[in-house]
């Protein structure tokens, strides 16, 4: 499972990225955001980047106006599990979403982007290199107010192709 959870489980916390709203203003009620999600999708993982089948559960809490809360879990192959938390807030003098990610077996990455339209757009820094670097790009797209996409793009080896390394749609419960 450590392989599985390079990628995959940092593009989770995206997910609470979305209830950040407009830079300009402080953002929407989270009411909205908050409650039981689940979902399924791809990731790859290790230098072939080989393709795996996922699905998971979170439950998102609002903390104070600001700020969300992701506790979960994913699992492959039915029977391996990773505990996945994301902690984000919503800065509003700069309009930066700014947060933690715990999950991955390199530890605690930090994140740091903006809303662009109905989308946000984050950067990635892990602690330690991954795939060959310390860096990764993620990506949510709100595709109804029940549903989110979150694709995680990076480079696979020091000098190969940027690829998706997450592809996850995760929906209400």
């Amino acid at each position: 499972m450590h392989c599985l959870s390079r990628r995959l489980f940092c593009g989770v916390l995206v997910l609470v990225c979305t209830a950040t709203g407009p830079v300009s203003a402080v953002p929407e009620s989270f009411d909205r955001y908050a409650g039981s999600f689940s979902g399924t999708g791809t990731i790859v993982e290790g230098p072939e980047a080989n393709s795996h089948q996922v699905r998971c559960r979170f439950t998102i809490l609002q903390q104070g106006e600001t700020s969300l809360s992701l506790e979960g879990t994913c699992w492959a192959y039915l029977i391996i599990a990773r505990s996945v938390s994301a902690h984000l807030s919503w800065d509003s003098g700069s309009g930066q979403v700014t947060g933690t990610y715990t999950g991955s077996r390199v530890g605690t990455a930090q994140l740091r982007g903006r809303q662009v339209g109905a989308d946000f757009d984050l950067a990635i820094e892990w602690p330690r290199p991954l795939y060959g670097d310390r860096t990764a790009q993620m990506r949510v797209a709100s595709l109804d107010p029940n549903r989110f996409r979150i694709v995680v793009t990076d480079r696979i080896g020091v000098n190969g192709p940027v690829r998706a390394t997450t592809d996850l749609t995760l929906l209400r419960s």
